[in-house]
């Protein structure tokens, strides 16, 4: 199937597993070359015929640990020096941060003199719901747009990519509680990564972050959370191990579905301080073994052609039919649904979005201009394709006037399905 653009060179191919070194790794799913999924662009870039970059979208199995992995590695400043994703545009996630803040601090303890360290803490509203707490807290953030929000709102923030240097800068075993939440997947470095937050963590300290699980992903063929930020897939059981290998312990799990598909939290802290909460563990490992080998991930690149497929036909015949469609959500992996099933401006009319940062921009690749809710009212296409699905439930509840009014939604995953008042 032809796609828009050409491929372009990543910044370098990794030859080892980013968990245990090893070098028996073998490809299981191929999306072929795709643009960065965050690079929204201008009206200006939009009109001009240059192709936008676009890079190789593999992934990999290591044999040895079982890690899911992606091995073409873009520079990272490209992806993340100026961010398009802010935390604080879907109330779910509001809600959810609110009750991770307030169940910390009751488990732990937390007092005024502790210090809560955010690790990719974008807009600051992790830290801002722990601030309420009574807690000190401190964000490290990258991306200058982003850390320039926080800074503005009151949480102090460290405009850098965490390691070392940002150890040193606050002091060795200061932080009581470090958070990094769908960050730990975008590390290239993990064990360097997982070094540094051992040493940065107090004697009773508390890692807590939270990541997509990859037994999720591929039992639902989520294949859109596959992008070039996303550079692990985890298990629990390969992250564990790499704790390990560096002074921590997994020490307990827990599952939030409403939140990215199905998220799990772990939990760690140097050894032999708290109790494990083995039952949560091996059942998660259990799991994995099943539902995360090489068969699996096999099988998820199979259902993605078809997923592919039927999407495909499903749209271009409702176009046949006369019906006006638009997108509804420019999460990143509406970039990679997006371009991976050939979905441009021909089919959907334009995107909504309530971020205003993106609004006014395009997906890259596809091309398709992206508007404020109040266009998306004003239209009312008479299919709209969801394209944030992780967050269904709270938008099915806020569109209900559109519904009610004849509209619906199309749902891509884990099968295409229409749903709505005439469904």
């Amino acid at each position: 199937m032809c796609r828009l653009g050409g491929a372009m060179s990543v910044k370098s191919i990794q030859a080892r597993c980013r968990a245990c070194r090893s070098t028996k790794l073998r490809l299981g799913l191929d999306l072929g070359s795709l643009p960065l999924a965050n690079s929204f662009i201008s009206q200006r870039q939009a009109s001009d015929p240059t192709p936008e970059p676009r890079f190789p979208l593999r992934v990999f199995y290591c044999n040895d640990c079982r890690l899911i992995q992606l091995l073409d590695l873009v520079d990272r400043k490209e992806m993340f020096d100026d961010y398009a994703f802010l935390t604080a545009t879907a109330n779910t996630s509001l809600v959810h941060f609110d009750e991770y803040a307030e169940e910390l601090t009751k488990r732990l303890e937390i007092n005024a003199g502790d210090l809560v360290v955010d690790i990719g803490s974008n807009d600051g509203t992790l830290l801002k719901a722990f601030k309420r707490q009574g807690t000190s807290v401190l964000g490290i953030e990258p991306a200058r747009n982003v850390a320039s929000l926080a800074i503005a709102s009151g949480i102090q923030t460290l405009n850098e990519y965490f390691g070392p240097e940002s150890v040193e800068r606050i002091g060795r075993g200061k932080a009581r509680i470090i958070t990094a939440n769908n960050v730990v997947s975008h590390i290239g470095d993990l064990n360097g990564f997982i070094e540094s937050v051992e040493k940065l963590l107090g004697s009773k300290g508390v890692f807590a972050f939270e990541v997509p699980w990859v037994v999720n992903v591929l039992r639902r063929f989520n294949f859109d959370i596959v992008y070039h930020e996303h550079l692990s897939y985890f298990g629990f059981k390969p992250l564990s191990e790499v704790l390990n290998r560096h002074g921590l312990e997994l020490i307990d799990l827990e599952y939030f579905p409403e939140i990215h598909g199905g998220s799990l939290r772990g939990l760690a802290a140097h050894p032999h301080i708290y109790p494990k909460h083995l039952e949560a563990l091996d059942r998660v490992f259990d799991a994995e073994e099943r539902g995360a080998d090489f068969n699996a991930l096999e099988q998820f690149s199979h259902r993605a052609e078809e997923i592919r497929g039927k999407l495909i036909q499903l749209l271009r015949g409702l176009k046949t039919d006369g019906k006006r469609i638009a997108g509804y959500g420019a999460p990143a992996k509406a970039t990679i649904l997006l371009n991976y099933c050939s979905i441009d401006n021909s089919i959907l009319d334009f995107v909504t979005d309530t971020t205003p940062f993106k609004q006014g921009r395009f997906i890259p690749g596809v091309r398709i201009p992206i508007v404020a809710p109040d266009q998306f009212r004003k239209v009312a296409p008479d299919f709209a394709l969801l394209l944030a699905w992780n967050f269904k439930d709270e938008i099915i509840s806020k569109e209900r006037d559109y519904l009610e009014s004849g509209g619906r939604f199309i749902i891509p995953f884990p099968e295409p399905e229409i749903v709505g008042s005439a469904s």
